[in-house]
């Protein structure tokens, strides 16, 4: 995506229709879900070509191109590399999302009706919910964000997390290249939930496929899939 074009924050139409390496695996499905009528809460996907702006509008190409070529499975616990990492998220942290993608996202975000309502800003890299990696829980995820300042800070809370060691670990373990991994961003509006939590189609455990696995908790579903409680079991 040209660094000056528009469409940097997709809704869920745009979601789907822009595919995985767009969206995102999270964002694409959610826009799935959308697509065959089910109630997705209001928002969209800041999408993959906005971390290409960001990571060139701040000079963080080489900082990467390090790790990538240095770090692997058997020195990712070194101290020096932990301290790499450590200063890549800093370095990240403090650069400056561009201003035709803040100003786009601020307009969508307005026209959505959400920009002033409390929101979760998610990671949805390219590689995540796919037939070769998961990623569950490898990425961060953060709750009730208000504000365009404040998304803004998350957004590059969820491009940090990329370079966490365990998500380094997680894609070296998994055989995934770093450049296969793009964070775009899912920003919806928060649901004020009874109840929440994951819902698997088969059997986490065996495969089994005829049946299916609902694990729940009171309130938002963050306690159920950080592993904060035991939740409750349906099958």
């Amino acid at each position: 995506m040209d660094k000056n074009c528009g469409d940097f924050f997709l809704d869920w139409t745009g979601a789907f229709l822009a595919g995985v390496e767009a969206a995102g695996g999270k964002g694409w499905n959610l826009g799935r879900l959308e697509r065959y009528g089910f109630n997705v809460p209001a928002g969209g996907v800041l999408t993959a070509g906005a971390h290409r702006s960001f990571v060139e509008e701040n000079n963080l190409l080489e900082d990467m191109w390090r790790i990538t070529r240095n770090i692997t499975t058997v020195n990712i616990g070194d101290k020096e590399n932990e301290q790499k990492l450590f200063l890549l998220r800093e370095k990240i942290m403090a650069g400056r999302i561009p201003s035709n993608v803040r100003d786009e996202l601020e307009e969508k975000l307005r026209a959505a009706g959400i920009l002033g309502n409390p929101v979760a800003v998610r990671s949805s890299a390219t590689a995540e919910d796919s037939g070769k990696a998961s990623f569950a829980g490898v990425h961060e995820s953060f709750l009730n964000i208000r504000g365009l300042d404040n998304i803004l800070s998350a957004i590059k809370e969820c491009y940090a997390s990329l370079w966490a060691p365990r998500a380094v670990a997680y894609r070296r373990k998994m055989d995934v290249k770093d450049d296969e991994v793009i964070p775009a961003v899912v920003i919806m509006e928060m649901v004020e939930a009874e109840a929440a939590g994951v819902g698997f189609t088969c059997d986490p455990r065996t495969g089994q496929e005829d049946m299916a696995l609902i694990s729940a908790n009171f309130g938002l579903g963050e306690s159920v899939v950080s592993g904060a409680v035991e939740p409750m079991n349906i099958v």
